[in-house]
């Protein structure tokens, strides 16, 4: 009785997940911080120090956003090594996949929900490349996977602890990534304007929720406001990332990139999986580098000296500047943006993920069908929307203006759809299942 039990339970059935992730960063992890990893290892070191060698306007933390180095600088504190916090990321999916599954199964049987929580896991595979480096992205699933949970708690009993239980939740995934703020600062007049002239107290739910976790940031923006005399400052980044998606320049493609790129031909190493000569890949990276550098050159020049802050508004009135000149390009580039983001293409270079023609293929017939589910979901909700549960009517809202948010700003890789894959799968779930469900019910009363 007690070993069916175990059998049944959550943590059993996901206990694998662990174990692989653990496995993951055994054999791929690198005890020394990489790309971005430089960067939060960087600020949990500032961190500790009280940002006594790197004031915080010429470091990272308002680029990174506080929660993930404020974790790190703890366990460097105690003496951990950056492999040993990259294990971290095990614990994090174990976790939050975990909850993913828990929520899985109040609306389906055991073996859907063990299926749709193994999908998640397997979905996209670079999940196992970003999972083996010092990255954000494991903490940002499972803070989604305990909204999820949590939300669903809410909507089942709106009361003032699952309130404040979900909003922290939601508060937590703000710090660490600073675009849910903006996500929740939609839903605000959302909520309540749809609840005043609808009447359905679930907007009136999404509306304080969302209110509710701004207010658990505001010591983290009280501190960004003594710094810039700005109300709601979540991130130096966003200029940049506009800046972009406005360049009017056709080699751009509306990606991010470094203003000065010092590329070192990494793509060159996997020339063997796409069955392009090196010298090819090299060559032709360094055509498109060269032109990127020269055209905005000058503009680079121009925030010689300036502090984050101010880069970042220079990078911001220069994206306006761009969009009101050229909105062609501007809508041009959006578009590609919500192809990277979708099914991976284009990419201008052969640097970024997936890496090669031959990933990329692989990759974007995948990521097409996961597309065709979720437009397919979305039309079957819209068909059915009065019939539909407002916890699905949650999970859409979200997963709609974080996509098209994130697709705005320019988006170097599908990297960024990562956070929000366990709302996507979720949304699509729910919505086959209950059109399912309709139908047999429509069946068995015919």
């Amino acid at each position: 009785m007690n070993l069916n039990k175990y059998q049944n339970s959550p943590w059993v059935l996901t206990l694998p997940i662990m174990l692989l992730f653990a496995l993951d960063v055994l054999l791929l992890g690198k005890n020394v911080p990489l790309s971005d990893g430089i960067r939060y290892w960087k600020t949990a070191s500032d961190i500790l120090n009280g940002f006594s060698e790197t004031p915080v306007l010429e470091g990272y933390l308002l680029k990174n956003g506080p929660l993930y180095p404020f974790l790190l600088s703890i366990f460097k504190f105690l003496g951990f090594s950056v492999k040993a916090c990259i294990y971290l990321n095990a614990l994090f999916l174990y976790l939050g996949f975990t909850f993913f599954f828990k929520t899985a199964r109040v609306f389906l049987n055991k073996k859907q929900a063990v299926w749709i929580t193994y999908i998640l896991v397997f979905i996209d595979p670079f999940l196992f490349y970003w999972g083996a480096k010092l990255y954000s992205e494991p903490l940002s699933i499972l803070l989604i996977c305990l909204a999820i949970y949590y939300s669903h708690n809410y909507f089942q009993k709106a009361s003032r602890v699952n309130l404040f239980k979900i909003s922290f939740i939601l508060c937590l995934l703000i710090l660490t990534r600073s675009i849910f703020a903006y996500v929740f600062l939609t839903l605000i007049p959302i909520g309540f304007l749809s609840y005043f002239f609808l009447k359905r107290k679930v907007f009136k739910n999404i509306g304080q929720m969302s209110v509710l976790s701004l207010l658990f940031c505001l010591p983290y923006l009280i501190f960004t406001f003594t710094l810039t005399n700005k109300i709601f400052y979540w991130s130096d980044a966003g200029g940049q990332l506009l800046y972009w998606t406005s360049s009017p320049y056709k080699t751009d493609l509306g990606e991010w990139h470094t203003l000065q790129i010092n590329h070192d031909h990494f793509a060159a190493r996997y020339n063997a999986f796409s069955g392009l000569d090196s010298l090819y890949l090299r060559k032709v990276n360094d055509v498109i580098i060269s032109e990127i550098n020269s055209n905005h050159k000058e503009f680079a020049q121009s925030l010689s000296g300036k502090n984050s802050i101010q880069r970042d508004e220079a990078f911001r009135q220069k994206a306006l500047q761009n969009i009101k000149e050229n909105p062609k390009a501007f809508l041009h580039n959006w578009f590609l943006n919500t192809g990277r983001l979708l099914v991976g293409i284009p990419h201008a270079m052969y640097h970024k993920p997936p890496f090669s023609p031959f990933f990329t293929l692989i990759n974007t017939i995948k990521s097409s069908f996961l597309l065709c589910f979720l437009l397919t979901a979305i039309v079957l909700f819209l068909f059915n929307l009065n019939a539909s549960g407002l916890f699905t009517l949650w999970l859409f809202l979200i997963l709609i203006i974080y996509l098209g948010g994130q697709s705005i700003l320019a988006t170097q890789s599908q990297r960024f759809l990562l956070p929000v894959y366990p709302l996507l799968l979720f949304f699509i779930a729910l919505v086959f299942n209950h059109t399912i469900s309709l139908k047999w019910t429509k069946i068995n009363l015919s």
